[in-house]
């Protein structure tokens, strides 16, 4: 059992501190001796720096660690881990980028298990699994809230529909980042001398060692950032997973527990339109309600915790039909992977108007989800929601409390045919909610942004408001263009499961199973299935289904 000294905590980590940073006890110590191998360092070694992939976790027996985090500013210490603390954070588990760095205080002896012997741990070991993983969840949180930021830089403005793209993919990946805006941080100017950048390369991204970005791609930013998997090309997959929302989670977590190879890939990030969701209140064990993106990240660590490879952002470009005994899938970065089986769930996307300019004004007053990001971006202002689903009504809900007056429109008389009842009592009981029936947007005026909008009446009456930030949740369009033609897919472009299928549509002999396509061992769950029900809790029931009905499958063709 190591010598018993408190380690030095972080001064924001407050009453959590015993959760964030625990002390093991010596049944748990004993345990960890099982999983990784004693080593000695010395007081100065660095044991890790931010942007290092394949981390171990260190668990020290004697001496101490500081963990530091890099950035503009220049270094700044968060934590001294002591005796029976140990290392790591969620992406230790996967392997991604360390997102800080670890040196040797005093004289150290650790434990060093590396990532295949920690996820062995976490599934194996259930308390300390129980341990091991909060922490490592609150500790990604504790980062992200860090007031002295550090690690990656991002240096934008607010007016930039690409900083607005970015911006939304680091936050949506749960990826601590410092922001300086060069319309609102006098800071910022500085910066642009140090690194040499001008406002033409702007949005510009500093990763942990220094690297200049300019003008990024999402791509470029998660490789240099550590956020991308390491090379797929050639790898063998039991299962490949297409869209990482509630039910490609939810199959990839079933799946990858009952001890399949599981790949899941996503071109965005967890979570689908769930994870841009500000608050879900119906779902099933979450009285007070989850964010999406809370959501989003339990269900993501969930999946990595069994073994599931989660690759963003990955696109899968096309589907090979001929291959034998499984499937071949061409990634957007030409590398190639083969697969026994597959779960389509690409979702759907928000239906776009048919208006003028409208791709002009995206991410400059144009929204398609309603995050902390996007509301910060309308506070005190008159805003426009437009939809009457349940992800409009949390959106006008959410944005009520930073924006001056929301508009609700909606083309229909009323919201009672499409949004559930409690969210229509709290639409109705907030003094600065209006909803406009029988109302649509018919113009968006505005030059290098949104200004002002256009809406007509049931009655013909046409109104302009000077409104600059308007939120679309427009029905549903399936992401199933890259299917190429490989499953029936019904005249909406909904991919076509069980009883759905015509009879000249299903090539064996046995009837298809519920969630299976026109292709045997391919299965479609959650929003982009003929049929489904659009709710987050019929998205998970739906993935964990698909999977035993998988196993069906598989061993059929091992037989």
């Amino acid at each position: 059992m190591p010598d018993s000294i408190e380690a030095k905590r972080p001064e924001n980590s407050n009453d959590r501190r015993h959760q964030i940073f625990p002390t093991l006890s010596e049944a748990q110590f004993e345990i960890l001796t099982r999983y990784g191998e004693r080593r000695r360092f010395k007081a100065g070694e660095v044991l890790f720096r931010e942007g290092d992939r394949h981390v171990p976790m260190y668990v020290i027996v004697s001496g101490a660690i500081a963990i530091e985090r890099g950035g503009v500013n220049g270094p700044h210490h968060v934590v001294t881990d002591g005796p029976g603390v140990f290392t790591g954070e969620v992406g230790t588990l996967a392997g991604r980028a360390a997102i800080a760095t670890g040196k040797v205080s005093l004289d150290t002896e650790a434990i060093v298990i590396d990532e295949a012997s920690l996820r062995t741990l976490v599934i194996v070991e259930a308390e300390l699994s129980e341990l091991i993983m909060r922490a490592f969840i609150l500790r990604r949180v504790a980062f992200i809230q860090d007031v002295h930021g550090g690690g990656v830089t991002m240096i934008g403005s607010r007016h930039s529909s690409d900083t607005f793209r970015l911006r939304e993919f680091l936050a949506r990946n749960g990826q601590p980042v410092a922001y300086f805006d060069v319309d609102e941080h006098s800071d910022t100017a500085e910066l642009l001398q140090r690194f040499a950048l001008s406002l033409d390369d702007l949005p510009a991204v500093i990763d942990p060692r220094g690297g200049v970005l300019r003008r990024p791609s999402i791509r470029q930013v998660a490789d240099a950032i550590g956020i991308s998997p390491d090379s797929l090309e050639g790898r063998r997959f039991d299962l490949a997973v297409v869209g990482a929302g509630p039910a490609g989670l939810a199959a990839a977590v079933y799946a990858a527990s009952e001890g399949l190879k599981v790949i899941v890939l996503d071109s965005q990030a967890p979570g689908g339109q769930a994870g841009s969701s500000s608050k879900i209140e119906n779902y099933f064990g979450f009285p007070t309600g989850i964010s999406g993106q809370a959501l989003a990240g339990r269900g993501l660590s969930q999946a990595r915790k069994f073994g599931a490879e989660v690759a963003v952002p990955i696109e899968v470009t096309s589907l090979a039909c001929n291959a034998e005994r499984g499937f071949d899938l061409t990634l957007d970065d030409q590398q190639h992977i083969h697969a026994r089986s597959m779960v389509i769930a690409t979702g759907a996307r928000y239906r776009k108007p048919v208006l003028a300019n409208l791709e002009q004004f995206e991410g400059q007053g144009i929204y398609y989800g309603a995050s902390f990001m996007e509301g910060n971006l309308c506070l005190g202002e008159d805003i426009a929601v437009v939809g009457g689903g349940n992800s409009a009504g949390q959106a006008a809900v959410f944005l009520s409390s930073l924006a001056r007056h929301v508009h609700v429109i909606v083309r229909g008389q009323n919201l009672a045919a499409s949004m559930s009842r409690y969210l229509i009592q709290r639409i109705e009981a907030m003094p600065n909610i209006t909803l406009l029936a029988g109302t649509e947007i018919i113009e968006l005026i505005g030059t290098s942004r949104l200004e002002k909008i256009r809406w007509r009446r049931q009655d013909g009456a046409i109104e302009e408001r000077e409104i600059a930030n308007v939120f679309l949740f427009l029905g549903a369009q399936p992401n199933t263009g890259w299917l190429g033609g490989c499953v029936k897919l019904d005249a909406d472009g909904f991919v076509l499961t069980g009883a759905s299928l015509g009879p000249h549509d299903w090539p064996l002999s046995r009837a298809p199973h519920a969630l299976e396509t026109s292709r045997p061992g391919v299965f479609a769950v959650g929003d982009v299935r003929c049929g489904s029900v659009k709710r987050v809790a019929a998205a998970v029931g739906e993935g964990s289904i698909a999977v035993q009905a998988l196993h069906d499958y598989l061993a059929s063709v091992a037989a």
